[in-house]
């Protein structure tokens, strides 16, 4: 078995006898391969890539832009957000009614947190989406669930009223 120190002496001795001129072929060739394969395996991939983000950029770019419109606009609307005219929910809901003379209508009202749960027995229509947008634009309630029943008189024609069942929920602050 040769060792490896054996084994590049004798490299090193056939190395020294061959001619000038093969000695100089062979270190060209080496040269070569050696240039082809960082050429191929380096420089060929590191430049495919830079021409790839090259054609990306612009699309990345307008991806920036349109993300930084929008944190923008987000900031300049929750500028805009005041702070809800009464902190609790079943007082806001109360006062806002007893505005529009409502309030007595409310045969039930059922508050958590910022959520409420509310019916009433009989109010005119105009009156309570009038009464919501208040609630929505001073309070900051938003209406997730509703049931519309519309009430008849004792011959069965519309009374003009209808009974509201009603789910509001107000996002924290």
């Amino acid at each position: 078995m040769t060792t490896v120190p054996h084994t590049l002496e004798r490299w090193r001795l056939q190395w020294q006898q061959r001619p000038r001129r093969d000695q100089r072929i062979i270190i060209a060739l080496a040269a070569l391969v050696a240039v082809a394969a960082l050429w191929s395996w380096l420089w060929l991939p590191l430049t495919q890539h830079l021409q790839q983000l090259q054609r990306e950029l612009p699309l990345a770019q307008a991806q920036l832009k349109q993300a930084q419109q929008q944190l923008n606009e987000s900031i300049g609307l929750n500028r805009h957000v005041s702070t809800p005219a009464t902190a609790d929910t079943r007082a806001a809901i109360q006062r806002t009614a007893a505005r529009f003379n409502i309030a007595s209508a409310i045969v039930a009202l059922d508050t958590q947190q910022n959520t409420a749960a509310l019916t009433f027995s009989a109010v005119p229509f105009d009156t309570l989406v009038q009464w919501i947008d208040v609630l929505q634009r001073e309070e900051h309630f938003y209406v997730t669930t509703a049931t519309l029943t519309p009430l008849t008189n004792a011959a069965g024609q519309p009374a003009g009223q209808l009974r509201a069942e009603l789910i509001l929920v107000r996002p924290s602050f």
